[in-house]
């Protein structure tokens, strides 16, 4: 690989799968013809942890740790250090963080350019010591869940610019099609493939269709998509952390309440955020070992020493780990906690087949129709989520050689690889509108102005809507631009209502300062426009002398 600087057109590309819990990042090897993953820390698989600490040289400034050694540190530093960062990216939530009695304040943006930042460092390092490239990571490809909002994917660009990329080089793609590259590489017949990813914090079904032409590369488009971006393996976590705090209760009699910091119990607020890091952490191991075998033993000693020594040794079996139903709130908001509240794995597991199921209907596809289905993410792996998977399709999940932690970063590998060199020849992602979008005009009807399907081209599709809009009353100065999206569209529909089932409304704003005069004098040109990450924009211009406009950002697509 040391002709690579040589022959790339666009710099050097780093592909990277920014997850919940862990991240990975790979790079387009030139000289193999194939994605290698590079290890961080010596590990493949990085924890998305950040711990600060005191600077030595200046008591008014933080150093940083990463990865595993955060993750370890929050146990004994619970205070200073930060754990999936990805939940918080879309929200104006500051984070806080406790050094030496200090409290200093982050946007979620500067936490996740921190932890990019670092992985490109140590990316570059390994660039240029062990595959003998010279310069650095310039640009990136970055994956992020099908149903991201538009909040989140920006502020996922704010942080991979903090983290030392160049703007003009941070490319998003999704996660599903990105996985599906690492498997269609070496694919040799077309076929639809259901992509089944349970990542540490969201979860997303999504259909690909991969074409094979005689002579010519994979062609891998998206038909359908379908996920929930607050359900993930964090929650099974939870599940299991229930388990756990059931039994703290029983050896406790219910006196001491580790989530409730102002509690008179004896137990100091330091002492119980250690307990709480530990408690998630087991967890996180159990959920490993179970994914896997048939018991595993779960063992805290001592989980709290004050008032008095509180030991956990216990043994939770994978019938325990399916069934048990979670009744604690665990530190979680109320909202969030009647959403699993008395679920259980097996329930969240059922979940994801209902978001399959969506996505199937999306398509307008049945089981019969899917030819192979991918796993990806950690939580796939979970043994009762394969049998669910072969029960329904009657299938088992495709045996891929990449691990599924890996493979998202792999695709995104290959993503890079398009980008630096667009006249080597790969596999091509075809990104297509997935359902019909319009506007909500009088008589609260949709009118359909990007249909289903549509090939999205590199610079983006615009569609203009096929009439201008009029105004409805004399004298109106202002007029409502609502879009929304045909989630289950039907062909035998004429005029579809927008409080129909089916029917999301993306967002709306208010187009101000139209001239005034009679009704249907004054005319509106809406135009929507569709990027290749899947963000929509809405751009609607009054057509008198007097035009004003105005630019709807839409905060969810494709959920």
């Amino acid at each position: 690989m040391g002709t690579l600087g040589l022959d790339m057109e666009r710099g050097l590309f780093l592909g990277i799968d920014f997850g919940t819990t862990n991240s990975v990042v790979s790079v387009y090897n030139f000289s193999e013809g194939e994605a290698q993953t590079i290890p961080i820390d010596g590990s493949n698989i990085f924890p998305t942890a950040i711990q600060f600490e005191s600077d030595p040289e200046d008591e008014n400034k933080l150093s940083r740790i990463f990865g595993v050694q955060a993750k370890e540190a929050a146990i004994i530093y619970p205070l200073s250090t930060i754990l999936s960062i990805k939940r918080y990216l879309g929200s104006e939530q500051k984070l806080t963080v406790s050094v030496d009695d200090k409290e200093f304040q982050f946007t979620p943006e500067q936490i996740a350019g921190e932890i990019l930042g670092y992985l490109k460092q140590k990316a570059d390092e390994y660039a240029q010591e062990e595959l003998g490239i010279s310069g650095e990571f310039s640009g990136c490809v970055i994956t992020v869940p099908a149903n991201s909002t538009d909040k989140q994917k920006k502020m996922t660009k704010d942080a991979a610019v903090l983290a030392g990329f160049d703007p003009e080089n941070i490319y998003l793609r999704l996660e599903p099609a990105a996985s599906a590259i690492s498997y269609a590489v070496n694919e040799e017949s077309s076929k639809k493939v259901l992509v089944y990813d349970f990542g540490g914090g969201t979860f997303d079904a999504c259909v690909l269709e991969i074409k094979v032409e005689e002579a010519g590369e994979p062609t891998i488009s998206i038909v359908s998509t379908y996920g929930d971006n607050d359900l993930g393996g964090n929650d099974i976590d939870k599940i299991i952390m229930d388990i756990v705090y059931e039994e703290f209760k029983k050896l406790t009699g219910e006196e001491i309440d580790l989530f409730d910091e102002d509690a008179d119990d004896g137990v100091s607020k330091r002492q119980k955020k250690v307990a709480l890091v530990r408690l998630q952490q087991a967890a996180t191991q159990a959920k490993e070992r179970l994914s896997q075998t048939k018991s595993t033993k779960v063992t805290l000693a001592p989980l709290i020493q004050e008032p008095r020594i509180v030991n956990i040794n216990m043994e939770i079996t994978r019938e325990q780990f399916l069934t048990h139903k979670r009744v604690n709130t665990l530190g979680d908001s109320q909202e969030a906690y009647e959403k699993f509240r008395d679920k259980s794995v097996s329930d969240l597991i059922d979940e994801t087949l209902n978001c399959v199921n969506r996505c199937l209907e999306a398509g307008g596809l049945k089981e019969s129709d899917i030819n192979e289905i991918f796993l990806v993410g950690g939580s796939s792996s979970i043994i009762y989520a394969g049998e669910k998977i072969t029960e329904r399709f009657g299938k088992e999940p495709f045996k891929s050689r990449i691990s599924p932690a890996l493979s998202i970063s792999q695709g995104a590998a290959y993503y890079c690889n398009m980008i630096m060199m667009p006249t080597v020849r790969g596999p091509v992602v075809q990104e297509r509108t997935i359902h019909p979008l319009g506007l909500e005009i009088a008589g609260r009807r949709f009118m359909e102005i990007v249909p289903a399907g549509v090939d999205i081209p590199k610079d983006g599709l615009t569609v203009d809507a096929p009439e201008p809009l009029m105004t409805n009353f004399d004298n109106v100065t202002s007029m409502a631009i609502v879009a929304y999206e045909n989630t289950v569209p039907s062909t035998s529909d004429k005029a579809i209502n927008v409080s129909r089932d089916g029917m999301k409304r993306l967002a709306g704003t208010s187009l101000r300062g139209i001239p005034s005069g009679p009704r249907g004098q004054e005319k509106v040109k809406v135009s929507f426009h569709v990027g290749q990450d899947n963000m929509l924009r809405v751009l609607a211009k009054s057509l008198s002398t007097d035009g004003v406009v105005t630019e709807l950002a839409v905060d969810e697509l494709y959920t």
